[in-house]
């Protein structure tokens, strides 16, 4: 009886000692867990805190980037427009100036002719009163379709001035270079207030020159 109670008392303190040692290591190995849970989570929101401020940097620099591409293109339209306004005031200017340049006299390029067709007859007198006879081919000079679709509009008065002026020149004066050079620039001025009184002046300074085809006097 007595040698059973000391073996059984000694394996008590054993099963006691093994279940303290458990009891610690479970304690160590909790404890370890925790920190390093800590730890991580400690990682993690600082990894996703920085990886949200690393987004908020790239829209904030594609925002910028996008303004300044706005206010390039802006800069760079308003040039544009600036140029093309400068440009177009030029032209203008330059197409005024040539228009003005080209006097009578000149057909100038890009010039039209419009023959007053059929032929003028008319007869007109000579110094001593003598009844003579004129033909006369003529044709005008235009610097726009426009104008010309006016004095064809207007023909009938066209023709009607200027068989008048013809009907009332003599002889002896047409007989020489003056006088046929002084004829020419009164028709083409008389064609001119045609289409100004029938249209306006601006298409009266379409109409550049006159020419005779023919001037034959008997």
């Amino acid at each position: 009886m007595s040698d059973a109670t000391p073996a059984a008392a000694g394996g008590s303190k054993k099963k006691l000692i093994i279940i303290i040692a458990v009891a610690v290591i479970a304690a160590i190995g909790a404890g370890v867990g925790v920190t390093l849970a800590l730890t991580g989570g400690k990682h993690h929101g600082k990894e996703v805190a920085a990886k949200h401020h690393k987004a908020d940097d790239e829209d904030a620099a594609k925002s910028d980037e996008g303004d300044d591409e706005e206010a390039a293109k802006s800069e760079d339209g308003g040039d544009e427009e600036a140029t093309a306004d400068k440009e177009g005031g030029k032209d203008e200017k330059e197409a005024d100036a040539k228009e003005g340049s080209e006097g009578e006299g000149k057909s100038g390029p890009g010039a039209e002719y419009l023959a007053l067709d059929p032929a003028f007859v008319v007869n007109f007198q000579d110094s001593q009163k003598h009844t003579k006879f004129l033909k006369a081919e003529i044709s005008v000079v235009t610097a726009n379709p426009k104008v010309q679709k006016v004095i064809t509009r207007h023909m009938p008065a066209v023709r009607n001035s200027i068989v008048l002026l013809l009907s009332k020149q003599v002889f002896e004066d047409l007989s020489t270079n003056d006088g046929k050079e002084k004829l020419r620039a009164d028709a083409l001025s008389a064609i001119k207030d045609v289409v100004t009184k029938q249209a306006n002046k601006k298409a009266a300074k379409g109409v550049k020159d006159l020419f005779f085809s023919s001037l034959v006097m008997q």
